[in-house]
């Protein structure tokens, strides 16, 4: 896991949500670009416009993103990238 997000206060939360979210939608979802919708459509109503989600089993990224706001992990051999800009 790669990420800029504290391990506490709303930072903290956002990686929870961040992991949990992701597990869900990787469960609810076949296809990446579902995946990747839930995760961004759940974090734009929960904390605000403008997240970003990748969603692959690979890819390379390079953003700018909001500090406090990028973290990259995987579920089992799916890669996820969610930050904010």
């Amino acid at each position: 896991m790669i990420c800029d997000m504290d391990d506490h206060g709303i930072h903290g939360k956002m990686k929870n949500d961040a992991q949990s979210v992701a597990a869900a939608a990787v469960e609810a979802h076949q296809e990446e670009k579902d995946v990747s919708k839930h995760i961004k459509t759940f974090f734009d109503q929960k904390y605000g416009p403008t997240w970003h989600c990748i969603v692959g089993g690979d890819f390379r990224a390079f953003v700018t993103h909001e500090s406090k706001h990028f973290i990259f992990f995987y579920i089992g051999k799916t890669a996820i990238c969610l930050y904010k800009s």
